[in-house]
């Protein structure tokens, strides 16, 4: 609603702020960096119950500002759309019997605060780790042959990553290639689903801004 997208505007709004307030302080060697990439998402716990499809339909992005030499900080949005389609069968509902396929969608789109922190500041190929916290948008659709039902959520989320980035040019290391693996925990509670997490793969490409 009109309300939530005021309070993400205020929240991204001071977020950039303080960071760009942060990172006068960096060289500009270092500098402003954006990331992009594909991502899976595979469901755990309570959501594989419910989705038993792997997500191959992801993307990533990144903008990132150095706080020093391994630490940066940046928001984040990653999202993945789930899907998975059952055979007709015979269902019983409150209207009597019905002859139908079933799909199930779920689309998860975290928008995250993160910080990443390179484990290694002399190597030309860098290992790092990463946290992110913030809010996850979530499209929930259930196909009961032509009947469906929708709900959208506003649900908060944290992701943990780990991964390396290996620069085209050892000198400058400011594009290069990223991947890793990262998890995601999404709370969620509807239909017997307890929550939407999820780990996978990703794999993408960073370079500078500016």
């Amino acid at each position: 609603n009109v309300l939530i997208m005021k309070k993400i505007f205020i929240y991204i709004s001071v977020f950039i702020a303080v960071v760009a307030v942060c990172s006068t302080t960096a060289t500009a060697q270092e500098g402003v960096r954006m990331r992009l990439g594909y991502n899976t998402g595979m469901p755990v716990g309570s959501f594989r119950d419910f989705m038993g499809k792997n997500s191959f339909r992801g993307y990533n992005g990144e903008i990132s500002f150095p706080l020093n030499e391994q630490l940066r900080i940046g928001l984040g949005v990653q999202s993945n759309d789930y899907y998975e389609k059952f055979p007709r069968a015979v269902y019983d509902t409150k209207d009597g019997m019905v002859s139908a396929v079933v799909t199930n969608s779920i689309l998860t789109t975290p928008i995250l605060v993160k910080a990443n922190y390179d484990l290694n500041k002399k190597s030309v190929v860098r290992p790092y780790v990463g946290l992110g916290a913030g809010f996850n948008l979530i499209t929930y659709r259930h196909y009961l042959g032509e009947f469906a039902e929708n709900k959208s959520a506003f649900k908060p989320a944290v992701s943990a990553e780990a991964g390396v980035n290996i620069p085209f040019n050892k000198n400058t290391r400011a594009a290069g290639i990223n991947a890793g693996a990262h998890f995601n925990y999404m709370p969620f509670n509807y239909k017997g689903i307890n929550n939407l997490n999820s780990w996978g793969l990703h794999l993408g490409l960073y370079f500078p801004l500016g």
